[in-house]
């Protein structure tokens, strides 16, 4: 990952923290699924793929994009 993406990345990993369920559904038809994504950096140029596991209180990084 390029310097310029670990600002942006780390304030996503803070939100992935606080508030992982208000990230986009991974798959549309299926809102409730704990597979996510959250878009970071300026212009939206990193993606994170995330699943969250509830009854661990755990969210795992699936995948880290960068497009910048």
């Amino acid at each position: 990952m390029p310097a310029e993406a670990l600002a942006p990345f780390l304030e996503a990993t803070v939100f992935l923290q606080v508030a992982p369920w208000n990230g986009n559904p991974f798959v549309k038809e299926r809102p409730d699924a704990p597979m996510r994504t959250h878009t970071f950096g300026e212009g939206g140029a990193g993606m994170i793929t995330y699943l969250i596991v509830e009854y661990r209180r755990l969210v795992e990084i699936i995948q880290v994009v960068w497009h910048g």
